[in-house]
This record gives structure tokens, sequence and C-alpha cells, in this order.
């Protein structure tokens, strides 16, 4: 589950305490994600369009973005100008967790209240 805060409850400092967290501000959002072990996402682009910017952490992903295709560990950067289709794969054995930053953001998911955030399932 992704921990979601606003520009009124985040820390200007990331040190995720969890696998996935995301913030909202005004014109941009930033999220961090892991993607599991074998993952593929089909070639699509970002309905509204969206400029994206993934930065690879850990694990190894084959990212294509338009005709480019770039096998990326950590510290590769790749980035999608808005309109722009890409796609990707987990490659190898361990989950790829990535920074994504989108602007301009799409609408904040819904926070969970704490107990329905307890009893969710995985």
């Amino acid at each position: 589950m992704v921990k979601i805060t606003d520009k009124t409850d985040y820390s200007r400092f990331a040190r995720p305490a969890s696998e996935d967290e995301g913030i909202w501000l005004e014109n941009v959002s930033v999220h961090l994600v892991t993607h599991p072990v074998g993952q593929v996402k089909q070639m699509h682009v970002h309905d509204p369009p969206q400029d994206h910017v993934i930065v690879m952490r850990s694990g190894r992903m084959r990212w294509t973005v338009e005709d480019q295709s770039l096998d990326a560990g950590p510290g590769d950067v790749i980035v999608t100008p808005a309109g722009t289709a890409h796609g990707y794969e987990v490659l190898g054995d361990e989950p790829a967790r990535v920074v994504c930053v989108d602007s301009p953001p799409t609408a904040k998911p819904r926070r969970r209240p704490p107990d329905e955030q307890r009893n969710a399932k995985p």
C-alpha cells in the first residue's frame, strides 16, 4: 500500500519508512515505488499527459521510451516527456525500487482511515 501525503503533511527530506510512499504537491507528485519481480507494463501514454521521470534505486528494469530501450540499474534515470509512449519490464530475481516524479500530478488517491489500512489485504 502507498503511504499518501500532501503539502500539509510531509517532510522536506525523504527517507522512506515503507516500501511505497507518495507525496502530492501543487505541480508535482513524487512516488517511491517497488515493482515486483517479473512485472511488465506494456507501452502506454499517461492520460492526462505528464512528464514522467524515473530514478532507479535498486534492482534492474528494461525501459522502452518510444523506439529506444535501456537495461537500467541503480542510479540510472529514465525521462519520458508528456505524451510519449513508454513501458517497462522488471529483470532479474529481485524487485525494482524506483523514485517516480510526475508533473503535473494526477488526482491524489483517497487516504484510507487507519483502521481500514490495518485490515487491508496485501
